[in-house]
């Protein structure tokens, strides 16, 4: 099945939340926030810096992408996409689509050869298990202590 992209629009606020809350919970994430909360932070920011774009077949949404370029620390010079949230919903997944859905992200939305960084939580085996699959690898991890 072929898969577009197109930026989501304010109508896709409502979705985009739906969405998102099944994020949070297919990848065990602490976030506590509601449907609205959700709604009311995608629309911050899509009015801010940062890009959110709808993945699609001819029949349905299937996923979205919130992504930035930022400066990198290190090497001012240089910039990265920062890629937030990726979002496959679960009846099309582990057939392909999330794999085809970040190639369109790659050679459509960001710049040729940039650098992409993600963060993957912990508690998200079979997310680490994706991106390892498509190429990523780790880069560091970041840990607390709770007292």
């Amino acid at each position: 099945m072929e898969l577009s992209k197109r930026k989501a629009a304010e109508a896709d606020l409502q979705h985009l939340a739906l969405m998102n809350q099944n994020l949070i919970r297919d990848e065990g994430s602490r976030n506590p926030m509601s449907i609205e909360q959700l709604q009311d932070r995608m629309a911050e920011w899509m009015a801010g810096e940062w890009e959110i774009e709808i993945v699609q077949t001819a029949d349905a949404i299937i996923g979205y992408a919130v992504y930035q370029t930022r400066t990198d620390d290190l090497h001012p010079h240089e910039s990265y996409i920062h890629l937030r949230q990726f979002y496959i919903g679960r009846e099309y997944r582990s057939n392909g689509y999330g794999a085809k859905a970040l190639h369109l992200l790659l050679n459509h939305s960001f710049p040729l050869g940039a650098k992409v960084t993600i963060d993957v939580l912990a508690s998200n085996p079979r997310g680490y298990q994706f991106w390892s699959k498509v190429g990523f690898e780790p880069d560091y991890t970041h840990m607390k202590l709770t007292t």
